[in-house]
Order: C-alpha cells, then structure tokens, then sequence
C-alpha cells in the first residue's frame, strides 16, 4: 500500500517540478503560436483541416492544464480541480474535433468558442485568486482575451472557413505570447513542489532546474 502511494506521490512531484518549469510554458507557447500562425498563413485550409489542427492544439492544452494542477501546491483544493476539470474538457472537446472533421463550421464555432469563453473565465477566476505568484497579472491578461475571444468567435455562427481560422488563430498567437511571457516571470529555480509554492525562494543549499 505504502508503495503504491509513494509512487503516486511521486508521479505528482514530477508533475509539479514540469509544470512549475519555465521551458514547459514556454512549450506550450510556442506550440499554441504554431497552431495559430499554421491557421492564420493556411487561408484556404479546408474545415476538416482546421478541425484537426484545432484538436492538435487542445490536446496540448489538456496535458498542459492537468499538469499545472500539480504546479503550485499552495493552490486551493477547488483550483487545482477546476484545472484539472478544464484540462479533460480540452480533451474532450479536441476528440471531438477529430471524430466529425467533416462537421459545419457553425458547430466548430460553437464547440471552440464555448470552450474558449470558459477557459477564458477559468484562467481570470485563478489569477485573481493567485495573489503572490510570477505572472499573475497575464494570467489575467490571457483569461480577459481568452473570453473576448470565445465571445468574438460564438457570435459568428455563419462566419466562413477563412473568417473562423483567422479568429482561432489570432487567439491562439496571443495566447501563445501570453505564455512565453509567463515562462520568463518564472524563477530559474525551484524547490520541490512537496516543500516549496511556486515562486517561492528555495533552499540555498538544494536547487531543482526548472
């Protein structure tokens, strides 16, 4: 039994050390900056395209918000579970995406503008609530345009293939930005997540790369 929670406490340090590692947010960043940019130069992408690329983009967000739930272990019990929830929503509503490629561009609006506003509100929710860690203030920042862009997005059910892409993509570079910002609000080191919150300074003598 003890083995069994030493390896569950284990796999949530690792957990906690990735998401807590500015080369993580910056991943991410990069990654969402791709996916917008691929969007944004692809005007004559089709609407099964989109939609694969969209999923592609959502599955890294899911893993990305599972693992931040770990991130910061000061966290409240009801944050790292709303990032949790959040993270298995973005894998759903990717999987979604890659089962009916061939579906409307007004259902793909609906489906990822919804799921933007709520991400939107998720991420400007725990910035608020986040006093005192690195780059709360463009957590707040990416939720405010998260939620602009989910509410930009949803009240354009007719909008064209090309119409939806250049919004999507637009969000996604901007996202994109927002992370890397954040990855360089990160300290360069931390202390294991068991010992340390976020952002806090670590013990001279014991120093995790991050």
């Amino acid at each position: 039994m003890s083995e069994n929670a030493d390896s569950v406490r284990d796999v949530a340090d690792m957990a906690a050390d990735l998401g807590g590692s500015r080369w993580w947010w910056a991943g991410y960043g990069v990654i969402n900056m791709i996916v917008g940019l691929l969007a944004l130069a692809w005007p004559g992408a089709t609407i099964v395209v989109l939609a694969i690329v969209f999923a592609v983009q959502l599955f890294v967000l899911g893993v990305f918000r599972i693992v931040l739930a770990f991130a910061i272990p000061d966290a409240s019990s009801a944050a790292k579970v709303l990032s949790v929830v959040l993270g298995v929503l973005a894998l759903i509503v990717g999987v979604l995406c890659l089962r009916s490629p061939q579906q409307t561009v007004v259902v793909l609006t609906l489906v990822l503008g919804g799921f933007w506003l709520i991400h939107g509100v998720v991420d400007i929710v725990a910035g608020i609530g986040g006093r005192g860690q690195p780059g709360r203030g463009w957590t707040i920042i990416g939720g405010v345009i998260g939620l602009v862009g989910g509410i930009v997005v949803l009240s354009s059910p007719q909008a064209t293939a090309v119409t939806f892409a250049w919004l999507l993509g637009i969000l996604l570079v901007l996202q994109g930005i927002i992370a890397i910002v954040v990855a360089f609000k990160l300290p360069r080191t931390t202390a294991p997540a068991s010992t340390t919150r976020l952002g806090a300074t670590a013990d001279p003598g014991r120093h995790v790369s991050g």
